[in-house]
């Protein structure tokens, strides 16, 4: 069975929110014009510059990091942060999830400027807004350790002390056009510096492509059971405008207030068909599903920051944010029988609100000789409501209509709050140690109409020592060796999520049940590090990484009646183990004849098992090498670049738990771009995203007592083709 399935593999009036942001363009536009006419046409070349000094300083950091600047994001033109984090090297990008190797991406933990982003989603943040980005593999006593794989920590630009613009107009076609559109603003007054960046767009997603499941229940006897095809049709269309107002004041004091805010707008509208072709006996009722999905969501998240240096030496920074979200869904669906009659008729309308606050107070100072202190707390608390009615109209045999209503409401409130303290102890005079320690508690309350109410509190140390030996006085050659303690608290659709049972329900179309008892994941990581950054600008770095995980979460399949239903549960320990290489280097490096060819190249290689499932498949991600090869070219006589990227990755079978197994496909991705400068403010981008267009395959083994059940899913190749034209002034 598991070997037969593997070789499978192989336009009108534009809306008041319109207007409005139309009238900020052009007011803000021409207030920075008239500010200062003359420094709009110098041209801003400050990221890379500042970039490069943030990766010399972290290599004289005790705490681990690798520095990704924007320039380098932005390569090909990605209108997101997770599409330019793919191609980063160490860094995965799986089913629309940040990841770091040896882990899944629930384990990776995403900040904005030091802190989560609540209420709004990191997609909606202007690339133009991104200054760069900061890979902590085991992280910091002043972030939360709610990080067990690692944090990624998202820093936005500071605003300029002239008076700039910028424009970036996205075109790109998949299975369907979509065109988005960035713009970003500052000037300055006096000590005050403000701006403003916008994005809007609107796309069509790739996961909106066909996709054909082929599904054969086989008995003990090998002899099929049952057998039919499934076909997916869908379109997704999504409308996104985000707004982003930020302002800096600074006194001759010393004293600096600013703040950043994200608003977001988006609306999907989604569409859905899927068919059931059975070949070999009709094992469910339904034969054909229509649904039309709709999701209009608000969200905000605002941080206001208040630093001051008082006593010559002690700065303090206090940091307060506020964020929200309502997001209102609903859904109609159609269920037909094999006879192309109404079965089942389903209405479902469900509104989210979220909103909470968040604080953060840092003081640092010098302590005694060669080492610097920092200490503070962190605090928030997020309140989520969910509520949702379900209407369904059975029609039996006789044509008779039954009417179920289902309302089901949930609340949580989630606490966190964490006391922290580092040291950064520079000893001899080439090496550094960075010692931390960190408490945080998690409060979670939850309670529903259909819930007992429950409280779950959890409180973790976490130590966090790192050291960084230089082993030369040029700081070419360095070691590094650190260990922290982490953990990952259950999410709230894990928690009280509603009870949702599927249409045609069955082992390999399970309902969801919340688990409000799930308790949090605790882990403990060990790094260690050889790097080097030689004048002759070969550049390499050997890492390994080994995790220890308690109270894992993972799936249970289980089944209660006549239903089969899925829930998260606590199972066991886990032990992840990493190594990695990447290296850089221009061409000219080995060849002094060669052209202008910067070349890149990173490997990666994760062991990992889970306790409570036997081997060999109990692993806790189906990615275990990871390949990313990079070539960038500039030519001498013309302002053009050009640039590719191959990724590959492969793809192992995953035991979810006794009953389910996952199947994955290897991938091979190849991207392209070219850009041309027409001078030093304007500049065209083409890029070409999965130039090979192959077709990807994933799939399910289901056991039970008597049959095994294989489902191979296989969606459309896609190719995307984008246009960037970008200006500043």
């Amino acid at each position: 069975m598991k070997n037969k399935s593997q070789t499978k593999f192989g336009h009108s009036e534009k809306p008041p929110r319109m207007k409005l942001v139309c009238a900020l363009l052009i007011g803000f536009s021409t207030h920075s014009q008239a500010q200062n006419p003359v420094s709009l046409m110098q041209p801003t070349q400050q990221v890379e510059v500042k970039a490069k000094s943030e990766t010399e300083n972290a290599r004289r950091d005790a705490s681990a990091k690798t520095i990704v600047a924007n320039a380098e994001l932005q390569r090909f033109g990605d209108t997101t942060i997770t599409d330019a984090m793919k191609r980063v090297p160490g860094v995965i990008v799986s089913n629309g999830r940040i990841q770091l190797p040896g882990m899944g991406g629930q384990y990776t933990q995403i900040l904005l400027d030091g802190e989560p982003l609540r209420g709004a989603n990191i997609d909606h943040i202007p690339m133009l807004m991104i200054d760069r980005v900061e890979i902590y593999r085991l992280g910091s006593a002043e972030f939360s350790s709610a990080a067990i794989a690692g944090t990624i920590n998202i820093i936005l630009k500071k605003i300029p002390r002239d008076a700039q613009q910028q424009v970036k107009l996205s075109l790109s076609d998949a299975f369907a056009p979509a065109a988005n559109l960035e713009w970003r603003a500052s000037d300055k007054r006096d000590n005050l510096s403000y701006a403003l960046s916008i994005a809007a767009g609107q796309n069509r997603n790739i996961f909106g492509a066909p996709r054909l499941s082929s599904v054969t229940m086989r008995d003990l006897n090998n002899d099929i059971v049952s057998e039919y095809d499934s076909r997916f049709v869908g379109t997704v269309k999504n409308k996104m405008l985000s707004i982003n107002p930020e302002f800096q004041y600074k006194t001759a004091g010393g004293l600096s207030i600013s703040s950043n805010s994200v608003i977001a707008f988006s609306r999907d509208q989604v569409g859905t068909d899927m068919n059931y072709e059975f070949s070999r006996q009709a094992t469910f009722p339904i034969a054909y599903e229509r649904d039309r999905f709709s999701d209009a969501s608000q969200s905000a998240n605002s941080n206001l920051k208040i630093g001051h240096r008082f006593l010559e030496d002690v700065r303090i920074d206090l940091t307060l944010g506020v964020s929200g979200n309502y997001s209102k869904i609903s859904s109609h669906e159609l269920h037909f029988t094999p006879t192309a009659a109404v079965d089942l008729e389903r209405t479902m309308n469900r509104i989210r609100r979220r909103g909470g606050f968040n604080s953060t107070l840092k003081l640092s100072t010098p302590g005694f000789k060669n080492h610097d202190i920092v200490g503070g707390w962190n605090g928030s608390s997020q309140v989520d409501s969910d509520q949702r009615l379900s209407v369904d109209r059975k029609v039996n045999n006789s044509g008779i209509s039954t009417i179920t209503l289902d309302d089901q409401t949930t609340h949580s409130v989630v606490s966190r709050w964490a006391f922290f303290m580092q040291d950064d102890w520079r000893f001899q005079k080439t090496s550094t140690a960075s010692m931390g320690l960190r408490w945080e508690t998690v409060r979670v309350e939850t309670e529903g109409n259909q819930l007992f109410a429950v409280k779950n509190v959890a409180n973790v140390w976490s130590p966090i020592v790192q050291t960084l030996w230089q082993l030369n006085p040029e700081n070419t050659d360095r070691l590094r060796l650190g260990v922290s303690r982490s953990y990952r608290a259950p999410s709230n659709f894990q928690l009280v999520n509603p009870r949702f049972k599927r249409v045609n329900n069955s082992i390999e179309n399970p309902g969801y049940l919340a688990n409000p008892n799930l308790r949090p994941e605790l882990a403990w990581s060990m790094e260690a590090a050889y790097e080097h950054n030689g004048s002759d600008k070969w550049n390499y770095n050997l890492r390994s990484v080994v995790r220890k995980i308690d109270d894992l979460h993972r799936q249970d399949l289980s089944k209660i009646g006549d239903d089969w239903w899925r829930q998260f549960v606590n199972a066991g320990e886990a032990l992840s183990k990493t190594v990695s290489m990447d290296t850089q280097f221009p061409l000219k490096r080995f060849m002094a004849t060669a052209p202008e060819l910067n070349l890149s190249f990173s490997v990666s290689k994760s062991w990992t098992t889970m306790s409570n499932l036997p081997k060999p498949d109990n692993r806790l991600t189906p990615i275990s090498l990871t390949v990313n090869s990079n070539v960038d070219y500039t030519a001498k006589d013309f302002p053009l670049s050009l640039g590719a990227s191959l990724r590959y990755r492969d793809g192992n079978p995953l035991l979810v738990n006794l009953s389910q197994r996952e199947l994955h496909q290897a991938q091979t991705q190849l991207d392209m771009y070219g850009l041309w400068k027409f001078d030093k403010k304007t500049q065209l981008r083409l890029s070409i995203d999965n130039m090979l267009k192959r077709a990807y395959a994933s799939g399910f083994e289901f056991y039970e007592r008597e049959f095994i059940t294989t489902r191979i899913d296989t969606q459309r190749p896609y190719q995307l083709v984008r246009l960037n034209f970008e200006h500043s002034f």
